[in-house]
């Protein structure tokens, strides 16, 4: 997927049709977690929305992307 933050703070995940992205998978909440960037470092976090079962972040140490590269996790 690929995020664009220009007109928005948050980008929300979940399996509802109103979210920025779209994962289907019935463990996903609808609304299920926002990923957000800081204004002031420019940094990416995402917040989970109270869903159900979580939400597990497996990047442990800060990850670096670099522009126009693709990435698979």
């Amino acid at each position: 997927h690929v995020i664009n933050f220009n007109n928005a703070e948050k980008i929300k995940l979940g399996r509802g049709h109103d979210t920025d992205v779209r994962i289907h998978d019935i463990s996903v909440s609808r609304l299920h977690a926002f990923i957000a960037k800081d204004p002031e470092t420019g940094r990416l976090f995402i917040e989970d929305n109270g869903s159900k079962f979580g939400t597990l972040v497996q990047i442990q140490a800060p990850l670096i992307l670099k522009e126009n590269h693709e990435y698979n996790f």
